[in-house]
């Protein structure tokens, strides 16, 4: 094991600490760097020097006055490296190419595969080939590749899991670096909707992302931290039993969330009070004609998404609680709907309220993990962040 020396530990500090700033708020002079850091104007230049000469840095052709005198100002070299993420989902899959402010560069859809193992596998394999095919050259290059999943992952993040595909004990990460020799990360996918939603609420330390679609799960930010539990399954409250001897649930369970909430328990609700079978964009194209149906399956959503908001609330006590969904999107009123049946005092949350990126919050939070390993921060977040 290589010893690291006191002064090198307190440099590594230094520079972690500039970089997390010139991220932070994309354009800043030295001067202001060692007023927001406390370093000293000489340590500031020097890691400013290196960071430049790296290319990570650029000094941009603005000009601020400070004091009566000029400062250059400097920000983060966007396009030094490059980054792959990839959404799986049951039977198909979204992959992005960003530079290191998270912006899409270039993207892919791949839809109707087979969602057994290896023939989704050799899909997501062509789909890395042709993503890399398509990467500009940059000073370092693709930097590495995030995987967001809808399953079960072990603290090692190896696939417990995946229901919806029925993947048990797979070890993605090793799979794909073993291919392409990039690192690669991989993860939850409301862990990820979690960590994008960091980012774009940058002044809120506790925050859990509740994730409606093909199932319920729920992505806890503790301290700006992810909290992943002690086996990395902390999350999984779409089988959270709401209804005992309610219906029956993919994971064994009687009762679970997932199985009124999800997109499949929404439109079997309206099956059952029907006998027709639609679809989630048929559901909510009937809602916005006001049917009476849909407006009683609506009614039944809220109620048990204000169950798990207050769960949630009394258990976690976060500032804010994000929800990824469909309906929520589609349906203005979801959100008022569900404060409405909030009615315990003991809930002290203060913001409630849809995501502002929708669809590409995962992608963010994959893009979040992977440039915050790559600059070496602690507190990857961005000031004024640009649609991505």
């Amino acid at each position: 094991m290589i010893k690291t020396s006191n002064s090198q530990s307190v440099k590594i500090e230094n520079m972690r600490l500039v970089m997390e700033k010139i991220v932070e708020l994309r354009e800043v002079s030295r001067i202001e760097l060692s007023r927001l850091t406390t370093l000293n104007k000489a340590t500031v230049s020097s890691i400013m020097s290196e960071f430049v000469s790296s290319n990570l840095v650029i000094k941009t052709d603005k000009i601020i006055k400070t004091s009566g005198r000029s400062a250059n100002l400097f920000a983060l070299n966007k396009n030094a490296g490059r980054i792959i993420s990839i959404e799986l989902l049951t039977n198909s899959l979204y992959g992005v190419i960003t530079n290191l402010y998270g912006e899409i560069l270039y993207e892919v859809v791949k839809e109707d595969i087979n969602p057994e193992f290896t023939p989704y596998l050799k899909v997501l394999l062509e789909t890395i080939d042709h993503l890399r095919e398509n990467t500009y050259e940059s000073t370092y290059g693709l930097i590495g590749i995030g995987i967001g999943v809808y399953g079960t992952l072990s603290n090692s993040k190896k696939i417990k899991y995946a229901p919806f595909n029925s993947w048990k004990d797979i070890d993605l990460k090793e799979i794909i670096e073993d291919y392409t020799g990039i690192k690669t990360y991989v993860e939850n996918e409301a862990n990820i909707s979690a960590l994008g939603e960091k980012i774009v609420n940058r002044d809120q330390k506790n925050i859990v992302s509740l994730n409606i679609g093909l199932g319920v799960g729920m992505g806890i930010v503790i301290d700006s931290k992810l909290y992943t539990g002690e086996h990395g399954y902390a999350g999984e409250i779409g089988h959270t039993i709401i209804v005992p001897n309610g219906r029956k649930c993919v994971c064994g369970n009687h009762g679970c969330l997932e199985t009124y909430i999800s997109n499949k328990g929404i439109t079997n609700y309206y099956y059952e009070l029907t006998n027709q079978i639609i679809s989630l964009n048929d559901f909510i194209s009937l809602y916005q004609k006001r049917d009476t149906y849909a407006l009683k399956v609506f009614d039944m959503f809220t109620d048990y998404v204000a169950i798990a908001i207050n769960n949630i609330s009394q258990t976690i006590d976060p500032h804010t609680i994000i929800i990824n969904s469909k309906i929520a999107d589609s349906i203005p009123e979801t959100i008022s709907a569900v404060k409405n049946k909030l009615k315990s005092s003991m809930i002290s949350l203060d913001v409630l309220s849809t995501s502002k990126f929708k669809s590409k919050t995962n992608i963010l939070g994959l893009t979040h993990i992977l440039i915050q390993d790559f600059l070496n921060v602690d507190n990857y977040s961005i000031k004024n962040l640009s649609k991505i």
